[in-house]
């Protein structure tokens, strides 16, 4: 993408240089360091190169009139020039997503990204009650008797919200304890919590250690109640107790954690063996996005759906079309991707080309969408490039998972995705810039003075001499009079 961009700048330099514009080679000018610092600065890890990947297929496909990637990418620009605003990343998925090792690498990439956008660890669950697999980077400690119920529990009736689990106790004295693992890569102490649960009259009440906390708020129609604490924390014990005999139980639907900083916070929603249908069983779904309002959500569900013999496409298309819904719901302006289904193999010896179907009807509701789509299927090579991935380690033996090497991979390759696409949105911002300031200039006078976009006002005169410093982003004029 850099040499894109810098051959673009050459086409302006060219254009300039022979009518004499001196307002566009300095607009020109000015745009290199920041366009290569971003380039060479956002990728600073190395990467195995693997020849049956199509590397060039690693982008976003979204049709450029898509409002809502604008809106995205704008935020995201504010977020990096300014530092204003948090901005929200959900990425949904079966066990490809509960394990948080690719979402994981999406959230450590884009925390890192432009110096730091750390914004907090984002939603967490005690999966671990549960009888399940916890993501890296916390862990619960639990006293009381537990219950659970996921969405993919078909005999199980019960209540659930965005994240598909729902964790339930009728002890009067049981507890929670949330500690953060030192060992992550940032710091997710953070100074609020949103415990998502059953509001009505039937439940539990929530105590924190009262020293801790300087606000606490139910949010009885959103379903959570908020705690805003007096400093940073990287543990939190909560009771849940009844304190009148109307009180029968509690149910916990998740807890969102973060900071007041700046910065991007991403959450991962995986239940392992989840299909559409699935989620679509979460009829909280769409109150606790609202609580969220996500910025982006990542769908990448459909393993599970497209696993053996009995799928069925349009039934599949019409259960995105409910859970696109229930997104726009809770933010009209959220941007989505929709993640295709990586190739595998049914019951590790069948080639599973339900893989390929899936691919079609995702390019189908993007388009009806207005979504983009990140095509892991193209990118991994195609129909049977999982025995590939699995000779090179990156797949496991079951030619559905991946290893945590080929998890990796996957979260650096969508992160680079979004980011060029971010990329492409300022590079075709910078070329309007320029179109616009060669329109007004015409014919202008040889002294005049010009606002550049995040800079300050200056005089030129025609007859100077420029000279870019390296590495800076200063512009020296001389006078050649």
């Amino acid at each position: 993408m850099t040499l894109c961009y810098l051959s673009a700048l050459c086409g302006i330099f060219k254009d300039n240089m022979k009518n004499n514009n001196i307002y566009g080679i300095i607009i020109a000018l000015l745009l290199i360091p920041s366009i290569v610092k971003a380039q060479y600065m956002q990728y600073p890890f190395e990467q195995s190169y693997y020849s049956m990947i199509k590397y060039d297929s690693n982008k976003l496909k979204i049709d450029n009139k898509s409002t809502n990637f604008n809106i995205f990418n704008s935020k995201l620009e504010k977020l990096i020039s300014n530092g204003d605003g948090q901005i929200n990343i959900v990425q949904y998925g079966g066990s490809h997503i509960q394990a948080d090792v690719f979402s994981g690498e999406c959230r450590s990439r884009f925390q890192s990204f432009e110096g730091g956008q750390n914004a907090g660890r984002g939603f967490v669950f005690p999966y671990r009650l549960a009888h399940t697999n916890t993501p890296y980077g916390y862990y619960f400690r639990y006293t009381g008797s537990w219950e659970s119920c996921r969405n993919t529990q078909k005999k199980k009736t019960c209540d659930m919200g965005m994240a598909g689990i729902t964790a339930i106790t009728h002890d009067s004295v049981s507890t929670l304890t949330l500690l953060i693992e030192p060992e992550n890569d940032l710091d997710y102490s953070f100074n609020s919590i949103k415990i998502y649960h059953n509001t009505d009259s039937t439940s539990f009440d929530i105590l924190i250690d009262s020293t801790l906390w300087s606000s606490k708020k139910l949010f009885k129609e959103e379903g959570y109640t908020e705690f805003k604490l007096i400093d940073y924390t990287d543990s939190l014990n909560i009771k849940f107790v009844q304190l009148d005999t109307n009180q029968r139980f509690f149910q916990l639907f998740g807890m969102y954690i973060n900071n007041d900083f700046p910065g991007i916070v991403y959450h991962n929603l995986g239940i392992n063996g989840a299909a559409t249908r699935s989620f679509l069983r979460c009829n909280r779904m769409t109150k606790e996005l609202k609580s969220i309002k996500p910025d982006l959500v990542i769908f990448g569900i459909g393993i599970n759906d497209a696993y053996g013999k009995n799928f069925h496409q349009n039934k599949f298309e019409k259960n995105y079309d409910s859970l696109v819904a229930r997104v726009l719901e809770a933010n009209p302006n959220c941007a989505i991707v929709f993640a295709t289904n990586n190739d595998s193999y049914y019951r590790k010896r069948y080639v599973n080309r339900n893989g390929i179907t899936v691919q079609e009807s995702m390019y189908k509701l993007a388009k009806k969408h207005n979504a983009a789509v990140w095509d892991m299927f193209e990118i991994m090579g195609g129909l049977n490039s999982v025995v590939l991935w699995q000779r090179a380690h990156l797949s496991k033996r079951d030619k559905i998972h991946f290893t945590r090497t080929g998890y990796i991979l996957l979260g650096d390759m969508l992160f680079e995705a979004i980011i060029e696409n971010y990329g492409d949105f300022l590079q075709k911002k910078n070329k309007a810039l320029l179109a616009r300031n060669n329109t007004d200039n015409k014919g202008s006078s040889s002294i005049n003075k010009i606002q550049l976009r995040n800079t300050t006002p200056f005089e030129i005169n025609s007859n100077v001499e420029i000279s870019l410093l390296e590495n800076e982003n200063n512009i020296h004029l001389k006078s050649t009079e």
